[in-house]
């Protein structure tokens, strides 16, 4: 749920959608497919739903995340323990309009088309660790919003 409560320098509350956290729950909902293309490519696809509960009479658009990427293992086959990894995703990000009380925030949700090229190394004991930009190839922003000049992502994960 995360702090609702962050103030300014001049001690003026947050506006709801900037806050770190909406203060309501939120449930999601999502689904992966994974299939090997060959001995070392993988292709890789996901859908998320986001469903956006109320707090204070503010409620946090819904989202939802459509990915695809496909993977290829530099050394090795992709089932081998360690290695190299390229990989390529591209990441729909649909977010629905933020509702104070019942009425839509005109300046809030859209659409965002993000292209991410990347690398992974991956240990022998299941540690791995990647890398990539997220390039922002569209951003269809519903008002007035802060477009995304770029993300990077750094991962360390934990396979057993």
């Amino acid at each position: 749920t995360g702090a609702d409560d962050e103030t300014l320098a001049n001690g003026e509350v947050l506006e709801p959608s900037s806050q770190p956290g909406s203060g309501a729950m939120d449930v999601q909902a999502g689904i992966g497919y994974s299939r090997f293309l060959s001995t070392s490519t993988t292709l890789d696809a996901s859908a998320v739903y986001t469903l956006r509960g109320e707090h204070g009479g503010f409620t946090v658009g819904d989202r939802l995340d459509l990915g695809v990427a496909v993977a290829r293992r530099l050394s090795g086959e992709a089932r081998s323990h360690s290695g190299w990894t390229l990989f390529g995703e591209l990441l729909a990000v649909v977010l629905i309009k933020d509702e104070a009380g019942s009425a839509l925030n005109p300046n809030s949700g859209g659409t965002i088309l993000f292209a991410s090229p990347g690398v992974r190394y991956r240990f022998e004991n299941g540690v791995a660790v990647s890398l990539s930009p997220s390039i922002p190839v569209t951003q269809d922003w519903n008002g007035a919003q802060i477009e995304t000049a770029l993300k990077v992502s750094l991962v360390v994960s934990f396979n057993w």
